[in-house]
Protein backbone atom coordinates (compact mmCIF):
# COMPACT_ATOMS: atom_id res chain seq x y z
CA UNK A 1 0.00 0.00 0.00
CA UNK A 2 3.08 2.34 0.38
CA UNK A 3 3.49 2.44 -3.74
CA UNK A 4 -0.26 1.95 -4.80
CA UNK A 5 -1.41 2.05 -8.59
CA UNK A 6 -1.93 5.69 -8.73
CA UNK A 7 -4.21 5.46 -12.53
CA UNK A 8 -6.91 3.18 -13.39
CA UNK A 9 -7.05 2.09 -17.10
CA UNK A 10 -10.04 1.33 -19.06
CA UNK A 11 -8.48 -1.16 -20.84
CA UNK A 12 -4.88 -3.41 -19.77
CA UNK A 13 -3.13 -4.23 -23.12
CA UNK A 14 0.06 -4.98 -22.20
CA UNK A 15 1.87 -6.05 -18.85
CA UNK A 16 5.75 -6.40 -18.48
CA UNK A 17 7.06 -8.29 -15.51
CA UNK A 18 10.35 -6.86 -13.76
CA UNK A 19 12.44 -9.25 -11.62
CA UNK A 20 13.84 -7.50 -8.50
CA UNK A 21 17.56 -8.50 -7.77
CA UNK A 22 17.33 -10.20 -4.08
CA UNK A 23 21.20 -9.72 -3.61
CA UNK A 24 22.46 -5.98 -2.75
CA UNK A 25 24.85 -4.61 -5.18
CA UNK A 26 27.06 -2.42 -3.86
CA UNK A 27 29.18 0.07 -6.00
CA UNK A 28 32.02 2.13 -3.92
CA UNK A 29 34.19 5.08 -4.60
CA UNK A 30 34.93 6.22 -8.28
CA UNK A 31 36.07 9.66 -9.55
CA UNK A 32 34.66 11.03 -12.90
CA UNK A 33 34.94 13.55 -14.81
CA UNK A 34 32.79 14.73 -17.92
CA UNK A 35 34.26 16.41 -20.53
CA UNK A 36 31.77 18.95 -21.67
CA UNK A 37 30.16 18.46 -25.19
CA UNK A 38 30.55 21.30 -27.42
CA UNK A 39 27.37 20.36 -29.45
CA UNK A 40 24.80 22.65 -30.70
CA UNK A 41 22.27 23.53 -28.19
CA UNK A 42 19.50 21.54 -29.30
CA UNK A 43 17.39 18.71 -27.20
CA UNK A 44 19.73 15.90 -28.03
CA UNK A 45 20.48 14.35 -24.79
CA UNK A 46 23.77 13.10 -23.72
CA UNK A 47 23.84 9.41 -21.73
CA UNK A 48 27.55 9.41 -20.41
CA UNK A 49 26.67 7.92 -17.35
CA UNK A 50 25.92 5.14 -14.87
CA UNK A 51 22.66 3.78 -15.97
CA UNK A 52 21.13 1.74 -12.91
CA UNK A 53 18.48 -0.85 -13.99
CA UNK A 54 18.83 -3.14 -10.81
CA UNK A 55 16.88 -3.70 -7.85
CA UNK A 56 18.36 -3.49 -4.64
CA UNK A 57 21.97 -1.35 -5.72
CA UNK A 58 23.94 1.14 -3.40
CA UNK A 59 26.12 3.61 -4.61
CA UNK A 60 28.55 4.73 -2.11
CA UNK A 61 31.33 7.47 -2.41
CA UNK A 62 31.29 8.20 -5.99
CA UNK A 63 32.39 11.92 -7.27
CA UNK A 64 31.72 13.52 -10.63
CA UNK A 65 32.86 16.65 -11.91
CA UNK A 66 31.91 18.57 -15.13
CA UNK A 67 34.67 20.37 -17.19
CA UNK A 68 35.04 22.29 -19.99
CA UNK A 69 31.64 24.26 -20.42
CA UNK A 70 31.32 26.70 -22.80
CA UNK A 71 28.73 29.43 -24.28
CA UNK A 72 27.13 26.26 -26.05
CA UNK A 73 26.32 22.87 -25.75
CA UNK A 74 23.75 20.02 -25.40
CA UNK A 75 22.26 18.68 -22.70
CA UNK A 76 22.92 15.63 -20.17
CA UNK A 77 20.44 13.12 -19.26
CA UNK A 78 21.85 12.45 -15.84
CA UNK A 79 25.15 11.02 -15.02
CA UNK A 80 23.38 8.80 -12.25
CA UNK A 81 20.40 7.29 -14.49
CA UNK A 82 17.93 4.92 -12.21
CA UNK A 83 14.89 3.67 -13.90
CA UNK A 84 12.48 0.76 -13.85
CA UNK A 85 13.94 -0.63 -10.47
CA UNK A 86 13.25 -0.48 -6.59
CA UNK A 87 15.07 0.48 -3.41
CA UNK A 88 18.03 1.93 -4.91
CA UNK A 89 20.34 4.31 -2.64
CA UNK A 90 23.11 7.08 -3.65
CA UNK A 91 25.02 8.06 -0.19
CA UNK A 92 28.06 10.08 -0.05
CA UNK A 93 28.24 10.90 -3.52
CA UNK A 94 29.08 14.42 -4.99
CA UNK A 95 27.33 15.53 -7.87
CA UNK A 96 27.80 18.94 -10.57
CA UNK A 97 24.65 21.00 -11.75
CA UNK A 98 25.19 21.13 -15.42
CA UNK A 99 25.15 24.96 -17.24
CA UNK A 100 21.68 25.88 -18.94
CA UNK A 101 22.14 26.54 -22.48
CA UNK A 102 19.29 27.88 -24.67
CA UNK A 103 17.69 26.69 -27.57
CA UNK A 104 14.93 27.67 -29.93
CA UNK A 105 11.39 26.24 -28.87
CA UNK A 106 8.22 25.75 -31.35
CA UNK A 107 7.31 29.20 -30.89
CA UNK A 108 10.11 30.00 -32.12
CA UNK A 109 11.85 31.85 -29.25
CA UNK A 110 14.92 30.76 -26.97
CA UNK A 111 14.05 28.63 -23.99
CA UNK A 112 16.07 27.07 -21.42
CA UNK A 113 16.74 23.48 -21.91
CA UNK A 114 17.15 21.17 -18.53
CA UNK A 115 20.25 18.89 -17.94
CA UNK A 116 20.58 17.10 -15.21
CA UNK A 117 23.23 14.73 -12.85
CA UNK A 118 20.66 12.83 -11.51
CA UNK A 119 17.56 11.46 -13.56
CA UNK A 120 15.11 8.61 -12.35
CA UNK A 121 12.25 6.99 -13.81
CA UNK A 122 9.66 4.48 -13.26
CA UNK A 123 11.45 3.94 -9.95
CA UNK A 124 10.50 3.17 -6.56
CA UNK A 125 12.30 4.03 -2.85
CA UNK A 126 15.06 5.71 -4.15
CA UNK A 127 17.13 7.64 -1.42
CA UNK A 128 19.87 10.09 -1.36
CA UNK A 129 21.27 10.40 1.80
CA UNK A 130 24.26 13.17 2.37
CA UNK A 131 24.66 14.16 -0.99
CA UNK A 132 25.44 17.12 -2.70
CA UNK A 133 26.97 19.01 -5.34
CA UNK A 134 30.25 20.40 -6.58
CA UNK A 135 28.60 24.42 -7.88
CA UNK A 136 26.22 27.10 -5.97
CA UNK A 137 22.77 25.47 -5.31
CA UNK A 138 22.69 29.48 -5.71
CA UNK A 139 23.88 30.43 -8.68
CA UNK A 140 20.75 30.56 -11.41
CA UNK A 141 23.63 29.33 -14.41
CA UNK A 142 23.23 25.75 -13.71
CA UNK A 143 20.00 23.95 -14.14
CA UNK A 144 18.46 22.08 -11.07
CA UNK A 145 20.44 19.63 -10.67
CA UNK A 146 17.94 16.69 -10.65
CA UNK A 147 14.45 15.28 -12.31
CA UNK A 148 12.39 13.04 -11.64
CA UNK A 149 9.42 10.92 -13.45
CA UNK A 150 6.47 8.62 -12.66
CA UNK A 151 8.03 7.43 -9.51
CA UNK A 152 6.76 6.39 -5.52
CA UNK A 153 8.86 7.15 -2.59
CA UNK A 154 11.60 9.32 -3.04
CA UNK A 155 13.66 10.54 -0.45
CA UNK A 156 16.34 13.65 0.09
CA UNK A 157 18.34 13.11 3.44
CA UNK A 158 21.20 15.35 4.88
CA UNK A 159 21.38 16.74 0.61
CA UNK A 160 22.92 20.21 -0.26
CA UNK A 161 21.61 20.40 -3.75
CA UNK A 162 19.90 23.16 -6.41
CA UNK A 163 16.68 21.00 -6.90
CA UNK A 164 14.31 18.57 -6.06
CA UNK A 165 11.79 18.06 -9.26
CA UNK A 166 8.43 15.36 -9.64
CA UNK A 167 8.54 16.20 -13.43
CA UNK A 168 5.39 13.95 -14.31
CA UNK A 169 4.20 13.06 -10.85
CA UNK A 170 5.71 11.05 -7.48
CA UNK A 171 3.59 9.10 -5.03
CA UNK A 172 5.03 10.04 -1.94
CA UNK A 173 8.10 11.33 -1.02
CA UNK A 174 10.34 13.20 1.52
CA UNK A 175 13.09 15.90 1.92
CA UNK A 176 14.47 15.89 5.16
CA UNK A 177 17.71 17.88 7.07
CA UNK A 178 18.68 19.10 3.47
CA UNK A 179 19.14 22.45 2.08
CA UNK A 180 17.57 23.45 -1.32
CA UNK A 181 19.20 25.44 -3.69
CA UNK A 182 17.67 28.56 -6.21
CA UNK A 183 15.16 25.76 -8.25
CA UNK A 184 13.53 24.57 -4.79
CA UNK A 185 11.27 21.97 -4.43
CA UNK A 186 8.84 20.98 -7.26
CA UNK A 187 6.56 18.56 -7.65
CA UNK A 188 2.76 17.10 -8.80
CA UNK A 189 1.89 13.91 -7.79
CA UNK A 190 -0.38 12.41 -5.04
CA UNK A 191 0.43 10.92 -1.52
CA UNK A 192 2.50 12.57 1.21
CA UNK A 193 5.08 15.40 0.42
CA UNK A 194 6.93 15.68 3.90
CA UNK A 195 9.80 18.41 4.17
CA UNK A 196 11.08 18.58 7.80
CA UNK A 197 14.10 20.57 9.53
CA UNK A 198 15.27 21.92 5.38
CA UNK A 199 16.06 25.15 4.60
CA UNK A 200 14.36 26.13 1.01
CA UNK A 201 16.38 28.62 -0.68
CA UNK A 202 13.93 29.07 -3.71
CA UNK A 203 11.10 31.25 -4.76
CA UNK A 204 8.73 29.06 -3.04
CA UNK A 205 8.80 26.40 -0.21
CA UNK A 206 6.85 24.49 -2.96
CA UNK A 207 6.32 24.87 -6.49
CA UNK A 208 3.37 22.86 -7.90
CA UNK A 209 4.54 22.41 -11.41
CA UNK A 210 1.97 24.09 -14.10
CA UNK A 211 3.04 22.02 -17.32
CA UNK A 212 1.07 19.77 -14.99
CA UNK A 213 -1.87 21.16 -14.00
CA UNK A 214 -0.26 22.21 -10.56
CA UNK A 215 -1.70 18.81 -9.35
CA UNK A 216 -1.16 17.14 -5.85
CA UNK A 217 -3.89 14.77 -4.71
CA UNK A 218 -2.64 14.19 -0.63
CA UNK A 219 -1.49 16.60 1.83
CA UNK A 220 2.00 18.61 2.59
CA UNK A 221 3.66 18.43 5.51
CA UNK A 222 5.74 21.29 6.29
CA UNK A 223 7.64 21.37 9.88
CA UNK A 224 10.95 22.41 11.33
CA UNK A 225 12.20 24.42 8.48
CA UNK A 226 13.36 27.70 7.55
CA UNK A 227 12.41 29.71 4.02
CA UNK A 228 14.49 32.04 2.41
CA UNK A 229 12.61 33.40 -0.49
CA UNK A 230 14.74 33.79 -3.91
CA UNK A 231 17.62 32.75 -1.63
CA UNK A 232 17.65 36.03 0.18
CA UNK A 233 17.16 38.51 -2.47
CA UNK A 234 14.31 41.11 -2.57
CA UNK A 235 11.53 38.86 -3.25
CA UNK A 236 7.67 39.21 -2.32
CA UNK A 237 7.38 35.44 -1.83
CA UNK A 238 4.50 32.89 -1.31
CA UNK A 239 5.04 29.57 0.35
CA UNK A 240 2.63 27.47 -2.38
CA UNK A 241 3.40 28.52 -5.78
CA UNK A 242 1.50 27.02 -8.88
CA UNK A 243 -0.83 27.72 -12.14
CA UNK A 244 -3.79 26.45 -13.07
CA UNK A 245 -6.55 28.51 -15.65
CA UNK A 246 -9.24 26.03 -15.30
CA UNK A 247 -9.30 26.00 -18.64
CA UNK A 248 -7.27 23.02 -19.71
CA UNK A 249 -7.84 19.56 -20.15
CA UNK A 250 -4.72 18.08 -18.87
CA UNK A 251 -6.80 14.35 -19.15
CA UNK A 252 -7.21 14.43 -15.39
CA UNK A 253 -9.04 16.11 -12.27
CA UNK A 254 -6.20 17.99 -10.68
CA UNK A 255 -5.96 19.08 -7.29
CA UNK A 256 -4.44 21.39 -4.89
CA UNK A 257 -3.56 19.18 -1.48
CA UNK A 258 -6.35 19.04 0.88
CA UNK A 259 -4.60 19.84 3.99
CA UNK A 260 -1.31 21.79 4.21
CA UNK A 261 0.44 21.97 7.67
CA UNK A 262 3.06 24.79 8.55
CA UNK A 263 4.78 23.54 11.63
CA UNK A 264 7.58 25.51 13.25
CA UNK A 265 8.55 27.65 10.24
CA UNK A 266 10.68 30.47 10.19
CA UNK A 267 10.51 33.00 7.29
CA UNK A 268 13.23 34.91 6.37
CA UNK A 269 11.70 37.96 4.18
CA UNK A 270 13.98 40.57 6.01
CA UNK A 271 15.54 41.62 2.63
CA UNK A 272 12.40 42.52 0.60
CA UNK A 273 10.99 44.92 -2.25
CA UNK A 274 9.32 48.31 -1.18
CA UNK A 275 5.63 47.50 -1.18
CA UNK A 276 5.97 44.08 0.51
CA UNK A 277 2.59 43.17 2.19
CA UNK A 278 3.84 40.06 3.92
CA UNK A 279 4.14 36.48 2.71
CA UNK A 280 1.43 34.42 0.73
CA UNK A 281 0.21 31.38 1.90
CA UNK A 282 -1.18 30.74 -2.00
CA UNK A 283 0.48 32.18 -4.93
CA UNK A 284 -1.97 33.96 -7.15
CA UNK A 285 -3.06 30.74 -8.99
CA UNK A 286 -4.91 32.64 -11.58
CA UNK A 287 -5.12 36.35 -12.09
CA UNK A 288 -8.27 35.93 -14.18
CA UNK A 289 -10.58 34.12 -11.44
CA UNK A 290 -11.31 37.21 -9.88
CA UNK A 291 -14.83 37.32 -9.17
CA UNK A 292 -17.83 35.22 -8.95
CA UNK A 293 -18.55 35.54 -12.66
CA UNK A 294 -15.18 33.12 -13.85
CA UNK A 295 -16.31 29.89 -14.90
CA UNK A 296 -13.76 27.16 -15.17
CA UNK A 297 -14.30 24.73 -17.78
CA UNK A 298 -12.39 21.70 -15.92
CA UNK A 299 -12.89 22.73 -12.41
CA UNK A 300 -9.46 22.99 -10.32
CA UNK A 301 -9.95 20.70 -6.80
CA UNK A 302 -8.64 24.03 -3.91
CA UNK A 303 -7.27 23.02 -1.01
CA UNK A 304 -9.45 22.70 2.40
CA UNK A 305 -7.51 23.44 4.92
CA UNK A 306 -4.26 24.88 6.02
CA UNK A 307 -2.89 24.62 9.51
CA UNK A 308 -0.38 27.02 10.84
CA UNK A 309 1.64 26.13 14.04
CA UNK A 310 4.27 28.92 14.95
CA UNK A 311 4.99 30.50 11.65
CA UNK A 312 7.38 33.67 11.90
CA UNK A 313 8.67 36.09 9.79
CA UNK A 314 11.33 38.04 10.03
CA UNK A 315 9.83 41.28 8.57
CA UNK A 316 7.55 41.26 11.00
CA UNK A 317 4.48 41.17 8.70
CA UNK A 318 1.89 38.73 8.99
CA UNK A 319 0.72 35.89 7.09
CA UNK A 320 -2.11 36.88 3.98
CA UNK A 321 -3.81 34.14 2.52
CA UNK A 322 -2.87 35.22 -1.02
CA UNK A 323 -3.33 38.13 -3.41
CA UNK A 324 -6.38 36.13 -5.08
CA UNK A 325 -8.78 36.08 -2.77
CA UNK A 326 -12.06 35.01 -4.46
CA UNK A 327 -9.95 32.13 -5.50
CA UNK A 328 -8.99 30.59 -2.19
CA UNK A 329 -11.81 32.34 0.15
CA UNK A 330 -12.72 28.86 1.31
CA UNK A 331 -10.14 27.71 2.55
CA UNK A 332 -10.12 26.85 6.18
CA UNK A 333 -7.12 28.69 7.68
CA UNK A 334 -6.25 27.37 11.33
CA UNK A 335 -4.03 28.72 13.17
CA UNK A 336 -2.76 27.54 16.46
Amino acid sequence: MNAPIIWDFEEITDIMVLPIDENVLSIKGGKFTTIANQEESKYNYYSRNISIKRSNVVVDGLEHRVIGEGDHGAPYGGFLNISNCVNVTVQNTILTGHKTYQTIGNAGKPVSMGSYDISVSRALNVSFINCSQTNDIDDPTYWGIMGSNYCKNLLYDHCTLSRFDAHMGVANATIRNSTMGHMGINAIGSGTLLVENTTIRGRSVINLRSDYGSTWQGAFIIRDCTFIPNGGKPYSASLINGYNSGQHDFGYTCYMPEKITFENLKIEDSNHPEGYQGPAIFHNFNPENSDASYQEKFPYVITKEVVLDNVTTSSGKGLRVSENKVMFKGVLIERK
